[in-house]
């Protein structure tokens, strides 16, 4: 599907954002959950459209978050690329695609509104994404200790 066809939602702007902070790759599902989670909690104003979290296994989780970024994939703005890590888990990492690397752009210049979600998301990426995971994870359980409630994370 070409960028031109792609409709892109507010609440989608959260993902596409974080991905361009973070230079067009964020490395696992968890991460970016946690991003997106610190994105709204902490830089966005309750007048945007974000996502709700849940309490689940690695902290706070949003199925929403996981449906766009598929939807977003499924569109060709995104690519999703499942890979085994040392410990022989699954991970996902997200690339924003080529095609679309200037249509985000474009939309981080756009209006206000778009352009404060893009730096508030450049602000969490700086703050947060070069953390180890497990570093994340108890930053974000720390700040936000009621998400540890479900968790099969041990410290």
């Amino acid at each position: 599907m070409s960028s031109s066809a792609v409709e892109i939602t507010e609440r989608q702007l959260i993902p596409l954002s974080l991905l361009e902070a973070a230079g067009g790759e964020i490395s696992g599902r968890t991460r970016l959950q946690k991003l997106a989670f610190l994105l709204v909690e902490e830089e966005l104003d309750d007048d945007f459209p974000g996502y709700d979290f849940v309490k689940y296994n690695y902290g706070p989780f949003s199925k929403t978050l996981l449906n766009d970024i598929e939807q977003l994939e499924q569109d060709g703005a995104v690519s999703e690329e499942e890979t085994k890590t040392f410990s022989g888990n699954r991970r996902h990492d997200y690339e924003l695609n080529d095609g679309f690397e200037s249509v985000v752009s474009r939309l981080a210049d756009g209006d206000q509104e778009v352009t404060t979600v893009f730096e508030a998301a450049r602000r969490t990426v700086s703050q947060h994404n070069d953390k180890a995971l497990r570093s994340l994870i108890e930053d974000v359980y720390d700040e936000y200790p009621e998400y540890a409630e479900n968790s099969v994370y041990e410290r």
